[in-house]
């Protein structure tokens, strides 16, 4: 399970998202997809959901929790 990611894009926008943090609920990387996905908590009548293209990546740095 993914805990914090930093994500540094082709464009130079660097994207910070921490579990617990703003209402971030879960962090996955789809390789399948080719995607990151950051899911937040219900919010305002719906989840909000942020979806990253992997080939927009430049660099990418997770905290992996381990149980």
């Amino acid at each position: 399970m993914i805990e914090k990611i930093e994500i540094s894009m082709i464009n130079g926008a660097v994207h910070n998202f921490k579990k617990g943090e703003f209402g971030v609920e879960n962090i996955e990387i789809n390789e399948m997809r080719g995607v990151i996905e950051i899911n937040y908590g219900y919010k305002e009548g719906g989840i909000k959901h942020v979806i990253l293209p992997v080939q927009n990546v430049e660099k990418c740095e997770y905290i992996e929790k381990k149980s």
